[in-house]
């Protein structure tokens, strides 16, 4: 082998010896930490994309379902003679306000008979309220009329919840409701809307409730709203002399 072939490999030798530059080391380390950054910011962004979709599924569903069950349970709001209490107040509305109502619904109206000694029954209207409290949590409360004897119609609603034979449902239906609006708009016959606190006669002049649920369960998305609006045919019929108790 020449001189010239033994310097040039040499050279070359040299070369691949010689490794990289900082400068070159410097811009792959800047690449690099370029990527991982872009990489990190999307990370962030589709985790925290993941939990706000995931509260607003939760706000809906839960706004959605505690809707639901008002609507279903107003649907029974009834006018009490039509169900043979006597001792029940007129009207089907007890008292409204914009964050609760309460109201005689024939609901659970089963007619129950308790053989000792003598045949008792909890049939009749039940009292039945909506309320949020500061914390924000919806609470649904069903109370039925106490034992009585089948014929008695003197019903009354003062047992102690949790006694025996009392029938009182307690239960939060919705958390994280916003009590910065009204949950409750009602309306009479014609359309215009009664002023809450309800009294007097406007308690027996509701004829339809808006139900307007916000809730918000995480200040990163916005509050859900589930609305709707609930008729009651079976709820302000107080001066239909044609209606006819039930049995």
């Amino acid at each position: 082998m020449s001189c010239a072939a033994l310097r040039r490999l040499r050279e070359s030798r040299e070369r691949s010896d010689a490794g990289v530059t900082l400068i070159e080391m410097m811009v792959v380390v800047g690449i690099l930490s370029l990527v991982l950054a872009m990489a990190m910011g999307m990370l962030i962004a589709i985790t925290k994309m993941t939990g706000q979709n995931a509260a607003r599924i939760d706000q809906s569903q839960q706004g959605k379902v505690a809707v639901e069950s008002m609507t279903k349970t107003l649907r029974t709001a009834v006018l009490p003679k039509l169900l043979s209490c006597n001792t029940c107040d007129e009207a089907a509305f007890i008292s409204g306000n914009v964050r609760s109502v309460q109201f005689y619904g024939n609901l659970n109206n089963d007619d129950t008979i308790v053989l000792a000694p003598t045949a008792w029954t909890n049939r009749g209207p039940s009292k039945i309220a909506y309320a949020v409290d500061g914390e924000g949590n919806l609470t649904e409360t069903i109370r039925q009329p106490d034992y009585h004897q089948a014929k008695d119609t003197e019903y009354t609603y003062t047992c102690t919840a949790g006694s025996a034979n009392c029938k009182v449902s307690n239960r939060v239906i919705a958390r994280d409701v916003s009590t910065s609006r009204p949950l409750f708009t009602y309306y009479d016959l014609s359309g215009a809307v009664l002023s809450p606190p309800l009294t007097g006669d406007q308690l027996s002049s509701v004829e339809s409730v808006d139900i307007t649920l916000s809730v918000s369960s995480s200040t990163n998305v916005a509050a859900t709203d589930v609305v709707t609006r609930v008729t009651l045919p079976n709820a302000g019929v107080l001066n239909d002399n044609t209606a006819t108790p039930n049995p």
